[in-house]
């Protein structure tokens, strides 16, 4: 074909050129309002390529044309601006913006602010009537789908699959998870299929001899494990499951050992993947609000202000000592006693290690090696790469190389990535060169044991879906605005407690609260106490930074939704609701004694001291008045 040759004159391309770059910035040009807003609650407008130090004027119009808010923000050098307003009318919006010649409009739905907690009732409601965590969690989704859609109920389960489900998997962090715990999956599937973990039940059972002493181990376990609280998850319920079957332990409190002591002590942990991120967190809130005071110092003094870490650590102490459990944890451990069924008869564990596929020959014994080294592999490599990863993050911001720097920049997702391929690596060097698997069977057993993951990938897919869903609603500042207004410091402490319970129990993350309530709950505990003397203003400061910790924890443990509760089921092999539900009157009793003892006591002038020994002995009351004498089990005559 012949090529027509495109000629243009001088003044006409000066002219093409000035239309092109008019459009690339009008194309640039962006004026960003959430598709949707609560009555009442703040909504931040945002900005971005506009023209600098200009005037952005945006008003949003209701169904008839009439003006319902009109405001104006002032752009920066870089042509960005950030705006908060308030819109009081519900319905659908149109809103408009204008900066100099560039324009724009869009819709926004304002919705009752408290329709943003339905999706999360919603699947916590399901969850437990239907006992089935993949529905409870499509449903709480779809809602939350609809909601913010405004569609027809066909369309929001569509969003469900191509957007937010979507989204959540292509997240990297959300990746690296997957793929951690994929690869563990498999890790664990050569070990079992090798006989590795019949071993370590063997080699154990030399000196643990009853149900008490598996249980121990697991508590004793968990708090060794401080580096990280999914690696605590691994490698207290893979190694102490074949152990707890024996002696008669049911999964569900086997599973309550492990989520009881993962994010628990990394929380308090003073080195660990929790620490360089909620350092982080403080020093950036202190910056905000113009504190002085160290952050890494700050976090060492408020440890003895976490009351929910450090009583669901006594709580566990105190069942091993008397013995005892109640309520539907007592049942479940007095069914596996008695009749041997470790898991109910309606349950449907997220992974199966039972399977004829991972299960070894009569005739393999088992290497107790072939199941620590890759074990102890993948935690080495996870900590190697903490170190890695921190030590060139520091050193890319010009920090110098100190503990703190290189945990403060570490990647702990991407480290338990690494740590979890390296111990695959090693399960596979550990059975095929002593021939306890051909290279065959051991392939065949790791993929087998991924295969096991697929139903916990789908859950927290659905997981993230739903923390995805309550963010778009903006569920975190409703609840934030619900529970604050003009009080009183004495209960500051106390009221940060409960917003973060209630915000990580809705999203599932705790580090998510974290990030959400910190730079807040900083500046507003160093305002309300800015008369007071500096040791009392310390005080406060210290308690509703450990408030915000504690808080994020305890709804994180609660939550059905959170992808360490999520996992310590996985690597228990127990059933996800039975799980929650023995699980959350422990975490309910626990979380009580820690407000009123810890939060709201000490606010009001208890000393902290006081308030730890009151709390250890009201727990320890606790258990022996309402607990039950759990039924013994000492293995086979």
């Amino acid at each position: 074909m012949k090529r027509i040759p495109l000629r243009l004159s001088y003044p006409a391309l000066i002219l093409l050129i000035a239309v092109c770059q008019f459009g690339a910035c009008a194309y640039a040009a962006e004026v960003t309002v959430p598709s949707v807003a609560l009555s009442g609650v703040p909504l931040t407008l945002r900005g971005d390529g506009l023209p600098p130090r200009a005037t952005a004027r945006i008003q949003f119009r209701n169904a008839q044309g009439e003006i319902t808010l009109s405001t104006e923000a002032r752009t920066d050098e870089s042509g960005a601006f950030e705006q908060r307003v308030r819109l009081d009318t519900l319905g659908v919006l149109r809103y408009q913006w204008q900066v100099g010649a560039v324009s724009g409009e869009g819709l926004v739905r304002v919705i009752p602010a408290w329709w943003s907690l339905l999706p999360p009732i919603l699947a916590v409601i399901l969850a437990l009537l239907l006992r089935q965590v993949v529905l409870a969690l499509l449903g709480g989704v779809w809602l939350g789908a609809w909601m913010i859609a405004g569609a027809d109920p066909f369309t929001a389960l569509l969003r469900v699959v191509d957007t937010y489900l979507l989204d959540a998997y292509a997240d990297r962090d959300h990746l690296q998870i997957i793929g951690f715990t994929v690869l563990l999956g498999g890790m664990v599937g050569v070990i079992t299929r090798a006989g590795g973990l019949k071993a370590i039940v063997r080699v154990l059972s030399r000196r643990v001899r009853s149900d008490r002493g598996v249980q121990l181990s697991a508590y004793l376990m968990g708090l060794i494990l401080f580096i990280d609280d999914y690696a605590n998850t691994l490698f207290v319920g893979a190694t102490l499951r074949p152990l707890a079957d024996r002696f008669r332990v049911s999964r569900e409190k086997l599973a309550y050992l492990v989520d009881s002591t993962a994010a628990p002590v990394a929380n308090l942990a003073l080195i660990g993947t929790w620490i360089g991120f909620e350092v982080s967190l403080i020093a950036d809130s202190f910056k905000a609000a113009g504190i002085g005071l160290e952050p890494y110092w700050a976090f060492l003094m408020s440890l003895p202000y976490r009351f929910y870490p450090i009583f669901a650590l006594v709580f566990i102490a105190w069942l091993l000592i008397w013995g005892r459990d109640f309520g539907a944890m007592y049942r479940a451990e007095r069914r596996a006693r008695e009749t041997g069924k470790v898991l109910a008869d309606t349950a449907s564990p997220l992974a199966n290690y039972e399977s004829a596929e991972l299960l070894p020959p009569d005739h393999l014994h088992g290497s107790v090696w072939s199941a620590l080294l890759p074990l102890l592999a993948a935690l080495g490599g996870a900590l190697g790469g903490l170190i890695y990863t921190g030590y060139y993050g520091a050193l890319g911001a010009g920090e110098a190389i100190t503990l703190r720097s290189v945990l403060s920049h570490a990647n702990s997702y991407l480290s338990l990535t690494w740590g979890a391929l390296v111990g695959c690596g090693v399960a596979f060097v550990c059975v095929v060169p002593t021939r306890a698997l051909n290279l065959r069977e051991a392939f065949d057993a790791w993929v087998g044991g991924a295969r096991a993951m697929v139903l916990a990938v789908v859950i927290l897919g659905l997981a993230w879906s739903l923390g995805d869903v309550c963010e778009a609603l903006h569920t975190a500042q409703y609840l934030v605005q619900a529970l604050q207004g003009n009080l009183s410091p004495a209960w500051l402490p106390a009221l940060t407690t409960l917003i973060a319970a209630g915000i990580s129990f809705a999203i599932g993350s705790s580090w998510g609260t974290m990030s959400i309530l910190m730079p807040l709950a900083i500046p507003l505990a160093h305002t309300l106490t800015a008369g007071l003397d500096a040791s009392t203003q310390q005080f406060y400061l210290l308690a509703t930074l450990s408030s915000v910790l504690a808080g994020a924890t305890f709804g994180d443990h609660c939550s059905p939704i959170s992808d360490t509760t999520v996992l310590s089921s996985i690597f228990a092999g127990s059933d996800h609701i039975d799980h929650v539900r023995t699980q959350l009157p422990y975490a309910l009793v626990v979380g009580a004694v820690a407000w009123l003892i810890g939060d709201v006591a000490t606010g009001f002038g208890l000393p902290v001291w006081g308030a730890l020994l009151l709390g250890v002995v009201v727990l320890g009351a606790i258990v022996r008045v309402f607990g039950k004498p759990t039924p013994r089990y000492e293995g086979e005559a």
